[in-house]
């Protein structure tokens, strides 16, 4: 009867055993999340400059949230988004904006249904003064 009991119990050790070992040995898959825009404007080049005083708020909340709008200073064309959450704008050239459509176009395809942004060339702001390359606070 102690031999019935003891087989038993290794028995329910070794079952034991092997469902432990099996679950440890499942993998699961996770989905990485698409990356944020301000990730593909920081890998295409962008800058971010910190808003410090009253008029480069009110400059920053002129700009559509969550887009990324060409604006004129001086002349030149910047591309500029805002990120009124952190009170930061991130600002870019030509070049820049190119890699970030770039990075978004390969984000898209790896993403499907990633919204990536229209072309900005319909959001022009004349005077924008106040950040990076539109003028003082160059980090």
């Amino acid at each position: 009867m102690k031999k019935l009991i003891n087989l038993r119990s290794v028995l329910r050790a070794i079952a034991a055993l092997t469902v432990v070992i099996g679950c440890a040995s499942t993998t699961t898959t996770t989905i990485a999340a698409p990356p944020q825009k301000e990730v593909m404007l920081q890998q295409a080049g962008f800058k971010t400059h910190t808003v410090t005083t009253a008029r480069q708020k009110e400059l920053l909340q002129a700009l559509p949230n969550g887009h990324v709008s060409m604006v004129k200073h001086n002349g030149k064309t910047f591309y500029a988004f805002p990120d009124v959450a952190h009170n930061q704008v991130y600002t870019g050239n030509q070049a820049q904006y190119q890699a970030y459509k770039q990075v978004q176009l390969e984000a898209s395809q790896q993403y499907r249904g990633l919204n990536i942004d229209p072309d900005p060339h319909g959001i022009r702001v004349n005077e924008f003064d106040g950040f990076g390359p539109l003028g003082g606070d160059e980090r």
